[in-house]
């Protein structure tokens, strides 16, 4: 499966998303070793307000 091109912001802002809306873990939509998988599950597991300067 191919993804568009993305940048890291959104994919955070995706996994983000996803973690608010109850998704699990496993639904990351990426594939596995690559960065915006990396990303996106960083940005699941991080609530923004625990994010140090907000990034993720």
């Amino acid at each position: 499966m191919s993804f568009p091109e993305t940048s890291l912001a959104s994919v955070a802002t995706e996994g983000r998303q996803a973690r608010y809306r109850g998704d699990p873990a496993t639904a990351n939509p990426y594939p596995e070793g690559s960065e915006d998988h990396a990303v996106w599950k960083r940005a699941w597991e991080t609530p923004e307000r625990e994010a140090p300067d907000g990034r993720v």
